[in-house]
């Protein structure tokens, strides 16, 4: 399975979820996700995922690159973004709030998922 997949079924998790609109009360987030093998960019907004191409960035872009397996455990929130990058699976250059937030959003899309089965 590709990113470009698992970012499909982040955007299906996502937009079923409303308890995480809270997150983007001031501020969307575009994500770059990078791998040796591809890259996508994701707008996340307060009830809405979706992809976009790079001449669609208007915004300020939080560019997450690591391993292909690195970034899909992150995109599944099956890893938290703190241990990836304290492991250097995953780099990032943003603030430690950023950080926090992205991690939150993702890991409790994937959990909420995981307590559902």
């Amino acid at each position: 399975m590709g990113i470009d997949q698992v970012v499909e079924a982040f955007k299906q998790r996502f937009e079923k979820q409303n308890h995480l609109s809270p997150f983007f009360r001031l501020q969307d987030y575009v994500i770059a996700l990078s791998t040796q093998e591809e890259s996508i960019s994701v707008h996340i907004r307060k009830r809405s995922c979706k992809v976009i191409t790079q001449n669609d960035q208007t915004q300020s872009v939080v560019e997450i690159t690591g391993s292909t397996e690195a970034v899909k455990s992150f995109i599944e929130g099956r890893v938290k973004l703190s241990e990836l990058i304290n492991r250097k699976e995953i780099h990032l250059d943003a603030s430690y709030r950023i950080i926090l937030k992205l991690e939150s959003i993702f890991y409790l899309s994937g959990q909420q998922t995981s307590d559902a089965v």
